[in-house]
């Protein structure tokens, strides 16, 4: 018995599948991408203003 090759309806419910998966990692990738900017933006502040706080204290010894 001769095997039939697959039907057009396969073919194209196998690139809407796909297409889902490529929106579905690119939304993801997005809400990643955000919450890295969070807690680097975060940890930035965290070092900026721990920086200034020991500036402001070395100065504060340094000017009487």
């Amino acid at each position: 018995m001769h095997r039939r090759g697959v039907g057009a309806g396969a073919i194209a419910k196998k690139k809407l599948a796909e297409a889902k998966y490529k929106e579905r990692g690119t939304v993801l990738a997005e809400d990643q991408i955000v919450q890295l900017a969070k807690v680097f933006g975060l940890r930035c502040l965290e070092l900026v203003t721990s920086i200034m706080s020991s500036v402001f204290r070395s100065l504060k010894c340094a000017w009487p």
